[in-house]
């Protein structure tokens, strides 16, 4: 390894300050249990990725920037819970979509704005796949954020545990299928969406469940 300072369990790697636990990495900073990894800043547990920044839990991704428990995914953003998906900004519990912007629960959409469990739709400012009002969509939204949770796609902090994150077995990293991860959802949150006057149970059920086309 070459240009290494600070840092421990390093093989293959070049570029390396304060961080711990890199296997064939290059350009990191700051960040542990890193494995064929490019570009890392202060990131932890990151295995088969390029350019990420203060990130956690990441497999397989590319361009991820404060984001957590991203798998498959490219372009990622201040987003928590991303799977197979790109180009997502401030957003959670999104999966094989596009072009997604402070919305949450999004799956097979492309070009979404502040919208709120949606399948297969383009367009902002949607509850259910149905038009709301501005004010109406940062209501629930806001509520949804108190219960502080979104869908993990990844088993990065599972294997983690207590460990430090250069202790992590980060190879070892798999994706959470879909219906695994939502099933995690808190039952008061879960009856917080399902009151709704917006709820719409077949929409749900495919974004939480096994994803039909």
């Amino acid at each position: 390894s070459n240009g290494i300072n600070g840092s421990n369990g390093i093989n293959e790697s070049y570029g390396i300050n304060e961080s711990n636990g890199i296997n064939r990495s290059y350009g990191i900073n700051r960040s542990n249990g890193i494995n064929e990894s490019y570009g890392i800043n202060e990131s932890y547990g990151i295995n088969r990725s390029n350019g990420i920044n203060r990130s956690y839990g990441i497999n397989r991704s590319n361009g991820i920037n404060w984001s957590n428990g991203i798998n498959g995914s490219n372009g990622i953003n201040g987003s928590n819970g991303i799977n197979e998906s790109y180009g997502i900004n401030e957003s959670n519990g999104i999966n094989e979509s596009y072009g997604i912007n402070w919305s949450y629960g999004i799956i097979k959409c492309e070009g979404v704005s502040r919208s709120i469990f949606c399948f297969g739709k383009s367009g902002k400012l949607m509850v259910f796949n149905e038009k709301v009002t501005e004010s109406r969509f940062n209501e629930i939204m806001n509520n949804i954020r108190r219960f502080r949770w979104s869908p993990k796609f990844n088993n990065a902090e599972e294997l983690k545990g207590n460990l430090a994150w250069y202790e992590t077995n980060i190879p070892a990293i798999v994706r959470v299928d879909n219906k695994t991860a939502w099933s995690f959802m808190p039952e008061d949150m879960k009856s917080y969406i399902q009151s709704l006057p917006e709820y719409n149970a077949e929409i749900f059920e495919k974004i939480i469940g096994d994803i039909e086309e």
